[in-house]
């Protein structure tokens, strides 16, 4: 650091007495380029109806900040050494390639000093308070006099062991010469990092690190770099020409930290002291600005090269239709398609969402409405999203960064019960025993459950599972049709094993008595078509009849495979009792094309003459004439007696 003086001194070579002719006046620093990357000509990402939004300023990586920083240096014929990690998690963002460099350390070194006899006493807590005020009044003024009287050649090995610093040493030409002492840029951000971490030395070195002075303990001009930065920063400076072994030698450094980031910018320069100040400060200014490491929810992003910009939620991207669902335009962080890649698929379970007037709350993917606050306590702080996200959850593309139900297998607790959830359906989960023990459940508005499916955005659950959904209930596998659970007695009718969700079976012994166990039924709806091995049928009182013809009943319709043996042993008992074989009693049919009203009685169809005994029309299931008129004959024609 400090003070200029002619006579060389133990500590440094001493600096230029130069400084006293130092000009305040900062040299005017070469325009910037624009923030952000190029908009190239590109498909835009993203599914059906996402069209790119007006381009505003991206904001720029640690990356391409760093760049554009070493660059202005570099126009100016200053070297910058830099290094910048992620405060949160160590993660090196950017650093150049010289940044394993050794360059004298200057003042850098105090900061090991300090470090050191923190650790030398047990830590900050139990180092007398006089000595912290030393170490203090050291690192804020950089004060050349107590570095001089506190430094051991101990402190720099025993520090850069503790915390390693590979790259830190000593000085080689003198004992005790702490100036020349040799750093890296990449050791002090790890120093910073690791030291932080560091219960001895963090909670004292930290907070030291914001009071740093504009003006050293000699009158130096130490408000450069990160010293010369607002918001959330700290620092420590550095400068003289004790880096002997470099062309050119004349240093000015400053590491220290922002809100997001440890910093090192380290300047070579053959002028002394501008403008390498200067250039220093720009480089930090422009760290500052930048945004990396993990992208952070509620940040806009866009991939360098694409237009479409997306808001995260939950550490995934959620896209963006039009800026004013999100409040108007929204600063925008461009990254690469690696640092995309790395985002989750869907955002995580538990995450709120607010889009226009209904918050959500995310579980498997799936936004789940959140009609009142009551069942997590207390409001919860939302992300913002577009509601057009929420209404095209899942139609492809980008929209798939939600899903429209969730993922089969999640697990939820709605008011203290909890449901698996099969094919977008809550299937509710009586013991933990057949999961193998107590499983995460993400928590969501009971009314959300008992209003599945009803329409509008209740509709991110199921009332039911959705058809052809596979379920395991305690080895026992089913596929759902028309909202009932058909068993599986063989893979081999759907072309090999497929993937079942794992569910209680009581939810399916239970299927359809009421309540929660509502969301699996007894027996298939009145309608739902089926298909066994080719054949198809369409479920009418709970039995499978016959379909000899889609024309007669308005054309192919989606039938749900099952396995043919459901359909043979229909009604035998047991879990072979989700089918009946022959439609129960009451069971009104229609005859196509010829329009004519039967009722089952005893399994076989009655004619109807009039609607009048029943009280007037009833719902009927639509079937085909000659279904009804080869009754009993035999085969698939056998699930309507004859009358």
């Amino acid at each position: 650091m400090n003070r200029t003086t002619a006579l060389p001194r133990s500590g440094r070579r001493g600096r230029r007495a130069v400084l006293l002719l130092v000009l305040s006046l900062v040299l005017p620093l070469l325009p910037l380029p624009a923030a952000g990357t190029p908009v190239r000509p590109a498909p835009v990402v993203g599914g059906p109806g996402l069209a790119p939004l007006p381009q505003v300023a991206a904001v720029q990586s640690p990356a391409t900040a760093v760049s554009s920083g070493v660059a202005q240096a570099q126009a100016r014929g200053v070297r910058q050494y830099v290094s910048v990690i992620d405060r949160s998690t160590g993660a090196v963002l950017s650093e150049t390639a010289n940044a394993r460099s050794q360059v004298a350390s200057e003042s850098i070194m105090k900061l090991l000093l300090a470090a050191y006899y923190l650790v030398l006493y047990g830590g900050y807590n139990k180092t007398p308070a006089d000595v912290r005020d030393r170490l203090a009044y050291m690192l804020e003024y950089s004060d050349d006099g107590t570095a001089n009287s506190l430094f051991t050649s101990s402190a720099i090995p025993s520090m850069a062991a503790r915390y390693g610093m590979t790259g830190t040493t000593n000085a080689t030409d003198r004992v005790g010469h702490w100036g020349a002492a040799r750093i890296t840029a990449r050791d002090m951000t790890t120093f910073l990092y690791r030291a932080s971490k560091d219960p001895l030395v963090g909670p004292w070195l930290i907070p030291v690190m914001a009071r740093t002075t504009a003006l050293g303990s000699d009158g130096f001009n130490q408000d450069f770099g990160l010293n010369a930065l607002t918001g959330v920063h700290g620092s420590k400076q550095g400068w003289g020409n004790d880096s002997f072994w470099t062309t050119p030698s004349n240093a000015m450094h400053s590491v220290g930290y922002t809100d997001r980031y440890f910093v090192a910018v380290l300047t070579l320069a053959a002028s002394y002291a501008d403008p390498a100040r200067a250039t220093a400060t720009t480089t930090a200014r422009l760290v500052q600005a930048s945004r990396g490491g993990a992208v952070r929810d509620g940040e806009f992003i866009r991939v360098g090269g694409f237009r479409t910009i997306y808001r995260v939620a939950g550490g995934a991207p959620i896209p963006v239709s039009a800026w004013a669902t999100v409040g108007g335009v929204q600063p925008v962080r461009v990254i690469s398609t690696t640092d995309f890649a790395a985002l989750n698929a869907v955002p995580a379970d538990g995450t709120f969402l607010s889009a226009g007037r209904t918050t959500y709350r995310v579980a498997g993917g799936a936004p789940i409405v959140v009609s009142s606050w009551t069942p997590f306590g207390a409001p919860r702080s939302t992300i913002r999203v577009d509601p057009a996200a929420i209404s095209r959850a899942g139609i492809g593309g980008d929209w798939n960064h939600l899903r429209p139900v969730p993922a089969d297998g999640t697990f939820v607790n709605a008011g203290g019960t909890v449901y698996r959830i099969a094919g977008g359906a809550p299937i509710v989960v009586s013991s933990w025993t057949p999961f193998g023990g107590v499983r995460a459940a993400t928590q969501i508005d009971p009314a959300a459950v008992r209003n599945a499916g009803i329409g509008g955005d209740w509709n991110h659950l199921r009332r039911m599972p959705a058809d052809g959904t596979f379920l395991n209930a305690g080895g026992t596998v089913f596929r759902v049709a028309g909202g009932a659970p058909i068993v599986v007695s063989s893979w081999t009718t759907f072309g090999g094993v497929r993937a079942a969700t794992q569910i209680d079976p009581a939810a399916v012994r239970n299927a359809g008595r009421g309540g929660d166990w509502n969301h699996l039924q007894q027996l298939p709806a009145d309608g739902t078509f089926l298909n066994a091995a080719g054949t198809v049928f369409r479920v009418a009182g709970g039995a499978p009849l016959y379909v000899s013809s889609w024309a007669e009943l308005g054309g192919v319709r989606p039938a749900t495979q099952i396995d043919p043996v459901a359909v043979s042993r229909a009604g035998i008992g047991g879990d072979w009792n989700h089918l009946r074989f022959h439609p129960a009693d009451g069971t009104f049919l229609q005859a196509r094309p010829s329009g004519t009203i039967v009722v089952v009685n005893g399994g076989a169809a009655r004619y109807v003459p009039s609607w009048e005994p029943y009280g007037g029309v009833q719902p009927v299931v639509a079937i085909n004439q000659r279904t009804i008129e080869l009754a009993g004959t035999g085969g698939a024609y056998d699930h309507l007696r004859k009358p």
